[in-house]
């Protein structure tokens, strides 16, 4: 199934919304929102996009538990950790 731009668009604020009214609002993410932009441009796929936000989840538990970096100080997940800091 091919979807425009626009429409992509659509579906992806209509699910951010989603969020907000549940009282779990994503948009103030910086990765997500990056990977919600590169979908809706077309750039990365419905499964890519699925598996760049379980990405994110882990990154923030990790995060959260002190454990966003290894033991060499080297960040796990990389460009994640470049996209939560800006």
């Amino acid at each position: 199934m091919t979807t425009d731009t626009e429409t992509r668009r659509t579906i992806a604020k209509r699910v951010i919304d989603r969020a907000a009214a549940r009282g779990t609002p994503v948009d103030a993410d910086p990765a997500f929102l990056a990977a919600v932009e590169e979908w809706v441009r077309g750039d990365i796929d419905m499964k890519a996009m699925r598996d760049r936000y379980i990405e994110i989840i882990a990154l923030q538990a990790a995060d959260g538990r002190g454990l966003r970096t290894t033991g060499l100080g080297k960040n796990p997940l990389g460009f994640l950790a470049d996209a939560n800091e800006e």
